[in-house]
C-alpha cells in the first residue's frame, strides 16, 4: 500500500505544473502598520572570510504569505501548531473577484452565481479569493497601493463557507474582511470555528478554477499565525 501512494504521488507531481503562491520573504515587503517588519542580520558571511554563511532573521507572525490560527482572534482558540496540517492540503477553488470595487465585498449572490458557473463548493475545499490586490503588491513605499482599500468577503458568505465545511479560506489581500470596516466579521465567523484563513496570496491570477493545493506552516508553539510555503498543482498545458 505504501508503495503505491508513493508512486501515486510520483507520477502526480511529474504530471502537474507547480504555481508557487507564496511571497518571498524580504525586506520592505508590506506588513500591517502596527506589526513587525522582516529584517535579516548576517551573521557569518563568505565575505568575512567564514566557510560558511547564515543570518538571523526578524519577523512577525502574519508576515508575508500567512496562515492565521484561531488563536489570532481567540484567548482560548487553537495556537498554530495546534491547526490540523491537513487544513491547506486538498481541492483548491480559486473564485474571481476582480471586478469588485475597493473595500466592497464580495457577497453570497455572487458566491451562488459562481456555483451555478462552476458547480458547488464541496467539504474540505480550500478557497483562495482573487481580488486582484496582488497586482498592487511592492516594496517599501512601493506597497502603498496594497496596504488599503483592498476588497473582502462578506460575513454571510464566510457563515455560507463554514456551513459547507470548507477546511480553509484564503485572500491576495492583506486580510480576508474588506478594509475600512468596523468589524471582522469573516475572522469572527471562521476562526471562531476552528477554520483558519490564508492571507497575502500570490499568482492566483494563473490557476484555474479547480486545483490541489499544498500549504505548510511553521510550527510555532502558541502562534497567531505563521508564514506559510503554498503551492497550487494544475495540469501541465
Amino acid at each position: 500500500m505504501d508503495g503505491q501512494i508513493i508512486s501515486f504521488m510520483q507520477q502526480a507531481m511529474a504530471a502537474a505544473e507547480i504555481v508557487d503562491l507564496s511571497y518571498t520573504l524580504e525586506p520592505g515587503m508590506p506588513v500591517w502598520p502596527t506589526h513587525a517588519r522582516f529584517g535579516a542580520i548576517v551573521y557569518e558571511t563568505y565575505e568575512d572570510g567564514d566557510i560558511s554563511m547564515h543570518r538571523q532573521l526578524s519577523f512577525g507572525e502574519h508576515t508575508g504569505t500567512h496562515l492565521d490560527a484561531p488563536k489570532h482572534f481567540f484567548k482560548d482558540g487553537s495556537s498554530i501548531e495546534e491547526v490540523d496540517v491537513r487544513s491547506v492540503i486538498g481541492r483548491g477553488v480559486m473564485i474571481d473577484a476582480g471586478f469588485l470595487n475597493p473595500c466592497e465585498a464580495y457577497t453570497l449572490d455572487m458566491l451562488h452565481e459562481f456555483e451555478s458557473q462552476n458547480g458547488p463548493v464541496r467539504e474540505g475545499d480550500i478557497i483562495l479569493l482573487h481580488f486582484g490586490w496582488e497586482e498592487r503588491y511592492g516594496l517599501g513605499k512601493d506597497a502603498q497601493e496594497f496596504l488599503k482599500d483592498w476588497s473582502g468577503l462578506g460575513g454571510d458568505t464566510a457563515q455560507y463557507l463554514l456551513d459547507k465545511k470548507v477546511s480553509c479560506v484564503g485572500t491576495d489581500a492583506l486580510s480576508l474582511d474588506p478594509f475600512g470596516g468596523a468589524s471582522y466579521p469573516c475572522h469572527d465567523i471562521l476562526l471562531g470555528a476552528g477554520i483558519p484563513i490564508l492571507e497575502n496570496l500570490t499568482n492566483l491570477h494563473k490557476l484555474p478554477v479547480f486545483s490541489y493545493v499544498i500549504g505548510l506552516a511553521n510550527k510555532i508553539k502558541e502562534g497567531s499565525a505563521s508564514p506559510i510555503r503554498v503551492i497550487a498543482l494544475t495540469q501541465k498545458g
